[in-house]
């Protein structure tokens, strides 16, 4: 979940420069005969590169039964190929004064490393290695196969917000990938074994499935040609595509999930919506992004009204997370002050979003929105791995690359109406496409 995390603190920025332009990145792509698809995005502040392997496969794609196999498989890629010794992978970048990791989510499963320019074929060759080259043995696979369960106890077992999110997911993506925690059910994790993850390794890793994504001091021309020379020789023999995720259907009622806990000290509310993805949707995805931009943050409506003018919150937060294979999510916290009951908090909140439904959002406060957006990729595209990211997992989830170099320019086409319909359209509780679910954070009550 790291790079989540970093996109969200990206995301939370603001500027001063006003420039959308044409391409954010302008990267350019190659797809070579094999199905890889092969990105270069030119940055010469630096003389260094950042290499990422994206897999279009991730927790959403394994069957039931048998949940973190995604995440268990991408810990087995450090474990040995054929001309990689275990541990050597990550030992070699690091001689060469690079660092490297990996990271799993619901849609893809991605691996970079950021080495001086010279570097760059070296990890293309150890990379390529091990897309079709993996070779660990049972023993280490074992091992760290209780890496894993250690790393879900100490990640959600013991954190009483991670549980709550979890449950709320799995509510809230009925019959869908995405009600699974990518780093698996504690119960299933005991049962993955060597042989299932060289099974979801031979099903999924291969050209076809794959987007290379190079940025830094490079020439496009030449990173081309080392990928033809080192990934193109690739097959995609014996390996399958992603099988299409059914939709999640609709559940009636209200769905509450309540979590008490001895470490919790403050209670805390949350809300989890279903909402249209830009793969999906790219029109609504771009006007939900400036709605974020509205309704989130220390100036946004939410925090205006809970806590500013009401006096009901110490905090609030209003998050969309889009880029997505399938249905996206919108989420919604607070932090209710003293004798304030979650009843209020999730009445007020309400009535924030349906006042804008109702009665819209000023056309200045949409153009403001707007150009705290594009301020944000004008400062992201400037570093070296912020570029690789953004690009490489928002092509990994479906959208385009005109898409993404688009992007800030297509955002102007974004109008207070349309903030107005996607709020009336998703969040309020009456619209017909509304699909949430609510959750309590308490402290442990004990016996009454």
């Amino acid at each position: 979940m790291k790079i989540l995390l970093w996109i969200c603190l990206i995301m939370t920025q603001s500027f001063t420069v006003h420039a959308a332009t044409d391409k954010i990145y302008n990267a350019k792509s190659l797809n070579l005969p094999n199905g890889l698809q092969v990105i270069v995005i030119e940055n010469r502040r630096t003389p260094a590169v950042t290499h990422m392997m994206w897999y279009k496969v991730g927790g959403g794609d394994e069957v039931m039964g048998k949940t973190g196999l995604a995440h268990y498989l991408e810990h087995l890629m450090f474990k040995g190929s054929k001309l990689v010794a275990p541990g050597d992978f990550s030992k070699k970048v690091k001689s060469w004064g690079g660092n490297d990791n990996a990271f799993t989510s619901w849609d893809y499963t991605a691996y970079y490393q950021t080495v001086p320019k010279e570097k760059l074929e070296s990890v293309m060759l150890m990379e390529s290695d091990r897309m079709q080259g993996l070779n660990f043995s049972d023993e280490s696979a074992l091992t760290e196969r209780d890496v894993v369960i250690q790393e879900r106890k100490e990640r959600t077992d013991s954190n009483p917000s991670a549980q709550l999110g979890e449950a709320m997911r799995a509510a809230l993506f009925v019959n869908h990938p995405y009600s699974r925690p990518i780093i698996g059910w504690d119960n299933e994790l005991q049962k993955l074994t060597p042989q299932l993850a060289r099974e979801f390794y031979k099903q999924y890793y291969s050209p076809q499935n794959a987007i290379l994504v190079v940025s830094g001091d490079v020439n496009a021309k030449d990173v081309f040609e080392k990928a033809n020379a080192i990934y193109g020789k690739m097959d995609n023999k014996g390996a399958s595509k992603r099988v299409k995720w059914p939709e999640v259907p609709s559940v009636y009622g209200q769905t509450t999930v309540e979590h008490e806990h001895s470490s919790v000290k403050q209670p805390i509310w949350r809300k989890l919506y279903r909402a249209p993805s830009a793969g999906g949707n790219y029109s609504e995805f771009l006007a939900l992004s400036v709605a974020e931009n509205i309704f989130g943050g220390s100036t946004g409506l939410l925090y205006q009204s809970l806590v500013a003018d009401k006096k009901l919150a110490s905090s609030v937060s209003f998050y969309y997370s889009g880029v997505s294979v399938s249905d996206g999510t919108v989420s919604m916290g607070a932090s209710p002050l003293d004798n304030v009951s979650f009843s209020q908090i999730n009445q007020a909140v309400d009535a924030v979003l349906k006042d804008v439904a109702d009665n819209g959002v000023s056309d200045d406060l949409v153009q403001k929105s707007i150009e705290q957006l594009q301020d944000e990729a004008v400062f992201e595209r400037d570093s070296l791995t912020g570029p690789a990211m953004m690009v490489g997992y928002q092509l990994a989830a479906g959208l385009s690359l005109d898409q993404i170099e688009g992007m800030t320019t297509d955002l102007e086409q974004v109008t207070a109406d349309d903030v107005k319909r996607v709020i009336g359209q998703y969040l309020v509780p009456s619209a017909p496409q509304y699909h949430a679910v609510i959750g309590h954070l308490l402290p442990e009550q004990g016996d009454e």
